[in-house]
Order: structure tokens, then sequence, then C-alpha cells
């Protein structure tokens, strides 16, 4: 088995047996505070452990990392709350657009409700970016609108990029 297909197997297992714990609520808090805490909460509980596991390499890795780096290693994807994928659909859409992206197309034509999903689910950054605007966290939402970017502006999203891409 490649390398790459490893480490996908690897996010399946992680993700489908994601856990948080009470203390892991707490530190994300102590991060984010009373105003963005509550974008952490709506995430999936998978979501959450990846965001606290992208945290921990930031950690590790950069001990003097900023707070926007830290907030933004746990809402970085933020934006896929509203799409409503199961563990099973994220793992089949990454399979099918690494394999075919003409068959995911084809996939997403034939069930227009999970197309719609799929749709908040690939345009996340922006949603996740556009919600931190709202609430005032534009230095934040310029990191989260570029976490994607092949070639970001910011070192911090370069920073958040590496730390992900780790997980």
């Amino acid at each position: 088995m490649t390398g790459t297909a490893m480490h996908r197997l690897g996010q399946f297992w992680r993700h489908s047996s994601a856990q948080v714990s009470p203390a892991e609520i707490g530190r994300a808090q102590a991060i984010l505070g009373a105003r963005l805490l509550d974008f952490f909460l709506e995430l999936p509980i998978n979501d959450q452990r990846h965001g606290l596991d992208v945290l921990n390499t930031v950690d590790r890795t950069l001990p003097d990392a900023s707070s926007i780096l830290r907030q933004a290693a746990l809402l970085h994807d933020m934006g896929k709350a509203g799409a409503a994928l199961s563990v099973v659909e994220r793992s089949l859409t990454v399979f099918l657009a690494a394999l075919s992206p003409r068959l995911l197309q084809g996939a997403l034509r034939l069930r227009p409700g999970f197309a719609r999903r799929y749709a908040i689910y690939a345009d996340h950054a922006r949603i996740g970016a556009d919600r931190l605007r709202d609430v005032g966290s534009v230095e934040l939402a310029g990191v989260i609108a570029e976490h994607h970017a092949a070639k970001p502006q910011s070192e911090v999203t370069s920073a958040l990029q590496r730390a992900d891409h780790a997980n």
C-alpha cells in the first residue's frame, strides 16, 4: 500500500474513532474565548479532534506560536460543520476525487442532496472565514480563508498548512 493510502486509512480510523475529553474542551475554550468557542463546539467530534491534533502539532513545532495560529488550528475546518457529511461520505469523496474526479462528479449529479452538502464541504474555507468576519475576527478569517491556497500570503497560514498536512 502506498504512503498516501496508508495516511488516508489512518485518517479514516482517527475520524471514525475520535473522542474529545472535557479537559480538551477546556483547553479550546482557553484559546478561543467565549466568543469563538461555539464555532468549535458546532463541529462534529471528528473535526474537533482534528483541530486539537493540529493544535498539538503547532504547539510542539512552534512553542511561541501566535494566538491567531493556535485559534486557526482549532477552527480551520469550521466551515465544514454545515455540510453534515459522515466520516464514510467524506472518505468516499476523497477516494473518488483521487481515483477519478469524473466519477465523483457523476455521483454528485445522481444525488442532488449529497451534492449540496458536498458543495458546503468543498467551500468550507470561505464559509468559515465569512462567519468569522461576521463576529469581527477579521485577522483569523484571513488565515482560514486561505488555508487551502497553493501559495498563501500569510506566514501564519503557511504554518497552519504544515500542521494540518501533518494530521
